[in-house]
């Protein structure tokens, strides 16, 4: 069954786009939200911070974006990074959390971010949800013995389960950009059921390079931590 809109579709954000996108994700956040309260200036404050933010994870990343197809505007979106275990997550920041006190061992760690899909997108809503976090999930379930960490919504933690997708809660919620907020993990092999329902309906060559991508970075962590131990021998 296809999926995919004539007016609508996906694809790979370049970094020269990165401000454009948290625009949008910080503008849509504050609509769907009901939050008034803020300034021209505090609204560039917060920008600023998510821009920081993204840029110390874009070579680490991954983002897919739902743009219309006349207006390039964007409607949506979903970044996976394949975490250095050396940058520190907003979970880290945002929580207090020591992730290496409370995650189980694993071979890849991953973190899902700026997962937003605009009430605004007139069509298809829940299959362009689906296909991003398809899109989002199908490294780390590739390359198995991993987790996602990520900041949930509460409602995506209920989205998730509905999806057949468990959540792991590490503590207690917070309110971030206006929403009730929870330091979450997901287990790569509890991906499996939904990879395995949606691979007919939303399987791509895009997902496919992405395995490529991922591979290339996964290499450079690599080298970059054998270049460390070697210097620390000198």
């Amino acid at each position: 069954m296809d999926w995919s809109s004539e007016a609508f579709y996906i694809s790979r954000l370049k970094i020269s786009e990165l401000q454009e996108l948290l625009q949008f994700y910080l503008s849509d956040i504050y609509e769907h939200f009901g939050f008034t309260e803020y300034t021209a200036a505090s609204f560039e404050n917060e920008l600023s911070g998510l821009l920081r933010e993204d840029m110390s994870f874009f070579d680490q990343s991954v983002y897919y974006v739902i743009r219309h197809r006349i207006t390039t505007e964007i409607f949506g979106a979903i970044r996976t990074t394949y975490w250095d275990r050396e940058a520190v997550l907003p979970i880290e920041k945002l929580f207090g959390i020591d992730l290496k006190m409370v995650l189980p061992e694993k071979d890849n760690l991953w973190h899902i971010g700026r997962f937003v899909i605009s009430r605004r997108l007139p069509i298809n809503r829940i299959s362009f949800l689906k296909k991003i976090l398809y899109n989002a999930f199908y490294p780390v379930f590739h390359f198995g013995s991993g987790l996602i960490i990520a900041e949930c919504d509460k409602k995506v933690i209920l989205t998730l389960q509905k999806l057949e997708i468990p959540s792991n809660i590490l503590g207690a919620s917070i309110e971030y950009i206006c929403s009730e907020t929870f330091p979450i993990y997901i287990e790569s092999n509890d991906l499996s059921t939904f990879i395995s329902v949606h691979t007919s309906r939303y399987f791509s060559e895009d997902n496919q390079q992405d395995l490529h991508i991922f591979d290339e970075i996964k290499k450079t962590q690599r080298n970059k931590g054998y270049r460390a131990i070697a210097q620390d021998a000198c």
